[in-house]
C-alpha cells in the first residue's frame, strides 16, 4: 500500500493525480483518534492519581493514621499506565513515617 501522494517509480506525474485519497484520510483519522485518545488517558488517569493522594494526604492531616497508611498503600497500584514519582514518593515517606510513628 502507498500513500497516494507518494509518487510511484516511474511516475511522471502527467496524470490526474488527487494530492489525498479516501484511504490517506481514514490513515490520518485513525492516527489522529489514537494520539487523541492516548492524550485523553494520559490526562484523566493523571487527574485521577492526584485527586487520590489528596486524598490520602487529608487522612494524614486528620491525624487518621491508619486509614491514611492504607489509602496510600492503595494509591502506589492505582494506575498501571502513569506513575508519578515525586507523589509516589510522598507515599512512600508517609507510610514509612505512620510506621515509625506505630513502633
Amino acid at each position: 500500500m502507498l500513500i497516494s501522494f507518494l509518487k510511484k517509480e516511474g511516475d511522471e506525474g502527467g496524470g490526474t493525480q488527487k494530492f489525498m485519497g479516501r484511504g490517506d484520510i481514514i490513515f490520518l483519522l485513525v492516527l489522529a483518534t489514537l494520539i487523541f485518545g492516548f492524550w485523553y488517558l494520559y490526562k484523566n488517569e493523571k487527574k485521577k492519581i492526584h485527586s487520590y493522594y489528596g486524598k490520602c494526604h487529608d487522612l494524614f492531616v486528620a491525624d487518621n493514621f491508619t486509614e491514611a497508611k492504607e489509602c496510600y498503600e492503595t494509591a502506589r497500584g492505582i494506575s498501571y499506565f502513569i506513575t508519578v514519582d515525586s507523589l509516589e514518593s510522598i507515599g512512600y515517606d508517609r507510610i514509612k513515617e505512620i510506621n515509625d510513628m506505630s513502633n
